[in-house]
């Protein structure tokens, strides 16, 4: 699939806001999560290489009905804190465009967008090629061998 990039106003205090006409493009694709037989809102998730694992707002897995702080716990460098955050996994199916994968998602109460889709849990089952001209990129998802 085709996914056009979302494009935003950069702040003003941006170094590179003269060289791109005030204007910046996110790369974010429309997900939810299930649990138990519950599906949460739909969501723009941040597709983000550079995150080591897929990770989502915190009140949206107890929306779903799971106790956040009872999963398995790790502290990670997330964007929105200057030291280590509480992330807390649970088992949850990621559904993308109709393609529902079971993934260990990560919980975050520090967590400052609705989620970011990192190389454990989307990486590993889509190949994404970003495409400048087209201003979007083109996600597929990896068949499992």
């Amino acid at each position: 699939m085709f996914q056009p990039y979302s494009i935003n106003t950069l702040a003003r205090d941006r170094c590179w806001r003269i060289l791109s006409d005030g204007k910046t493009w996110e790369p974010l694709l429309e997900a939810s999560i299930l649990h138990d037989g519950f599906e949460s809102r739909r969501f723009r998730a941040i597709v983000d290489s550079g995150a080591e694992v897929s990770l989502f707002e915190a009140s949206m897995g107890a929306q779903l009905g799971l106790r956040i702080k009872d999963g398995p716990m790790e502290s990670l460098q997330v964007a929105s804190s200057a030291g280590g955050a509480a992330v807390y996994f649970h088992r949850v199916r990621l559904n993308i465009a109709g393609h529902v994968l079971e993934i260990w998602g990560g919980f975050c109460y520090d967590l400052a967008v609705p989620a970011l889709l990192g190389r454990h849990g989307f990486f590993e089952n889509f190949k994404v090629t970003f495409d400048p001209k087209r201003k979007g990129m083109q996600v597929d998802r990896v068949s499992a061998e």
